[in-house]
């Protein structure tokens, strides 16, 4: 840094601190913060005052709600720990493009576990397991002439396959590839509609008066089913949704 830069560092309640007053557990959820603070600007910036973040990346999916102001949490629980720092009241669930997509010998499952960027989803043709990205490819949500690498739909269609066998030894039960595919896309947003009602339902608030921004690099591919399930008729995708976050810190 020159002698002219300020350094400041995000906390989960959005703002910035400098790096004297920062301390670890002020900003466990600092990236979801600056997506709230993001998504925020850009519902103001397209008339609207009020509005629910739909945050989804490649392991989770982060929601929350914004009304002309921010909602807190002064304690909360997080993966088992207790933290008492303030924080922006975001809802996270495991439902991300990398979220594993699997049979646990009873039930689909989509997530916790996330194959990472490394090997990342079947079709990136590195041997990596079935994820939630893998089931948006064969349902033909993702362009990939539009995608930044080849995406190899044979690896998907092989491992999909095996699990149809799985299910079918186990169960009896035997599906058609785009009907499971469709299946594990419908689990998913399930446990995100029912976040995003956690954050607006569960608090007084209709969903149904809200404008739903869906940004990270996944939302995209879910924002329509999840509105039509909880009755929001509007959707803002803005042309800065893959970085929103960053953009975020920005207008914090």
């Amino acid at each position: 840094l020159s002698s002219s830069s300020r350094l400041r560092l995000l906390t989960s309640a959005g703002g910035l601190v400098s790096p004297a007053a920062f301390m670890g557990k002020d900003s466990i959820l600092s990236g979801p913060a600056g997506g709230l603070v993001g998504c925020a600007g850009v519902a103001r910036s397209a008339g609207f005052s009020r509005a629910i973040g739909f945050d989804m990346g490649g392991t989770s999916t982060d929601v929350s709600r914004f009304d002309g102001q921010f909602e807190y949490e002064y304690e909360t629980e997080k993966a088992a720990v207790r933290l008492v720092t303030p924080m922006m009241a975001i809802q996270t669930v495991a439902a991300g493009g990398g979220s594993l997509c699997q049979f646990d010998g009873v039930k689909l499952t989509v997530g916790p576990g996330s194959d990472g960027a490394d090997p990342g989803p079947a079709c990136y043709g590195r041997g990596g397991p079935l994820a939630l990205t893998d089931m948006n490819l064969l349902l033909g949500k993702i362009r990939t002439e539009r995608f930044p690498l080849p995406l190899d739909l044979q690896a998907v269609e092989q491992q999909l396959s095996g699990l149809i066998d799985q299910v079918e030894n186990t169960s009896g039960t035997r599906y058609q590839p785009l009907e499971l595919a469709d299946g594990f896309v419908r689990i998913a947003n399930a446990n995100i509609v029912e976040a995003i009602r956690s954050v607006s339902v569960a608090r007084g608030y209709d969903p149904r008066d809200d404008l739903l921004v869906a940004f990270g690099a996944a939302a995209g591919q879910h924002a329509c089913e999840v509105a039509r399930q909880l009755g929001i008729r509007q959707i803002l995708n803005h042309p800065d949704a893959g970085i929103l976050s960053a953009l975020g810190v920005g207008l914090a």
